[in-house]
């Protein structure tokens, strides 16, 4: 089988989840080719590398020579931007007849090639895998309607939560067609490995882009209570880069804490599990930001559950479905500092009674997580589109 896949930049070192699904499918025997809207040149991700080395050499621009347009295209009216986008788009993906299915990643993908559908400028089945930011921030502006050729002409809609599922359905997708399908994420390449703080200072870590739903500003001011208290003793390292780091780091001196809070930026993938190894437990406030945007459920708790980290994150889009509260880490609500504060010191005055918790968190990650597992579904609903659409 040949899929097609539809992404956004790429590759990308926030979107590695995609990377791994395409792994997936080609340790089956799939071939996968890559249609991207601009190749990214992402210093901390390398092309030379399998899966991605193979990946590169089936990767192309969505719009082949025509990307040098691209810059200018948000200065044409908004109609007339909108029939050359099309126009490109139809003129550049017909090669995507050639495979046996498309996936597309993010609802806006999935929206592109469905009016191709609609148009009847591609045959295969789509597939639309919907993140976070592709349902939260369509809600704020103007609701999903802008979905509808979508839900009438895709195969099938895979959610990596049941809330997205919830909400795609609301909006008017086919019951049918809107199935959830989790992210995952390698098990066997994350060892357990719980470690006690006791008699030593707490080392929290936060792994993730700095941006508005990641909610750092949230933990920074939880720890400042927590500074309060000084038989509490604690470190926190932030992995990630985006564009909150400057405030953030602003926000870290004004609450007095920057001594014991360590801004190390991007790094490699490799490098951030070598951290994981380090820390005893994993701080995600999750929140919805301004725009719109909300999180899935973010692959960097899965990773620090699966390495015996305890995590304290909140109760924010699908992460309840992931992080059970007192059983498998700590929920707080959105944007509560004093809870989430009271949750970061439990855990720092509780260590032995977290090693069952952790225990659990690793469980759970096992079960329903495992990108083994999830890679071997995929394949299969892939395989079954195909097969329907030879037999039709």
């Amino acid at each position: 089988m040949r899929v097609g896949f539809v992404v956004g930049k790429f590759p990308s070192l926030s979107e590695t989840f995609v990377i791994s699904q395409m792994a997936g499918l080609m340790r089956r025997g799939f071939e996968v080719e890559v249609v991207c809207n601009g190749v990214a040149g992402d210093a901390h991700v390398d092309r030379s590398q399998e899966p991605l080395a193979t990946l590169m050499a089936n990767t192309r621009d969505w719009w082949g020579p025509a990307a040098r347009l691209r810059p200018a295209m948000p200065r044409l009216p908004a109609q007339l931007r909108d029939k050359v986008s099309t126009a490109l788009d139809a003129t550049f993906a017909r090669h995507l007849n050639g495979c046996d299915v498309v996936v597309a990643h993010f609802g806006h993908n999935g929206a592109r090639v469905a009016r191709l559908k609609k148009r009847g400028v591609l045959k295969p089945p789509l597939v639309t895998v919907f993140h976070g930011y592709d349902v939260g921030v369509p809600i704020r502006e103007a609701g999903l309607s802008r979905y509808s050729d979508l839900f009438s002409h895709g195969a099938l809609c895979l959610t990596v939560n049941d809330f997205f599922r919830r909400v795609l359905i609301e909006a008017g997708a086919p019951d049918a067609g809107v199935a959830v399908h989790h992210m995952g994420i390698d098990i066997a390449a994350i060892p357990y490995r719980w470690r006690s703080w006791q008699g030593m200072p707490l080392e929290l870590i936060t792994v993730c882009r700095l941006a508005e739903k990641k909610g750092v500003e949230f933990a920074l001011r939880a720890l400042a209570r927590l500074a309060r208290d000084p038989a509490i003793h604690w470190r926190y390292t932030i992995i990630g880069d985006g564009p909150l780091r400057a405030e953030l780091e602003r926000l870290a001196a004004e609450l007095g804490i920057s001594a014991r809070v360590s801004f190390l930026g991007s790094l490699p993938h490799g490098d951030v599990k070598q951290w994981l190894r380090r820390s005893h437990g994993f701080v995600l406030p999750s929140v919805t930001a301004g725009n719109g945007d909300i999180e899935g459920i973010p692959v960097a708790l899965m990773e620090a559950m699966a390495a015996g980290l305890t995590v304290v994150s909140t109760r924010h889009s699908g992460i309840p479905e992931l992080v059970e509260d007192g059983k498998t880490g700590f929920l707080a609500p959105e944007r509560d500092v004093e809870t989430l504060a009271e949750r970061l010191g439990w855990v720092a005055s509780n260590p032995e009674a977290c090693e069952r918790i952790a225990a659990a968190a690793r469980t759970k990650v096992e079960a329903d997580f495992n990108a083994e597992t999830l890679d071997e579904e995929f394949a299969g609903i892939l395989t079954r589109l195909a097969g329907a659409r030879l037999a039709a």
